[in-house]
């Protein structure tokens, strides 16, 4: 578990494989020991991360309304 801007975030041994595959694959293969920084992924995509849920959040409450009417 990592907290990083008040957040709490738990990653999976399932998370750390896909980071790391994802490191080395984007870095031509590499072999060598990965460090997974949680302060920079979250800082990265945590804006996006809030954007996508506000939206869902707006759509829901506007289908809501829609089917009350």
């Amino acid at each position: 578990m990592a907290v990083a801007e008040g957040c709490i975030v738990k990653l999976t041994r399932e998370d750390e494989h896909t980071i790391t595959q994802y490191i080395r694959a984007a870095n031509g293969g590499y072999t060598g020991p990965v460090a997974i920084w949680v302060g920079r992924l979250v800082e990265l995509h945590m804006p996006f991360s809030r954007l996508v849920v506000m939206t869902a959040m707006m759509k829901a409450r506007h289908e809501s309304k829609r089917a009350a009417q």
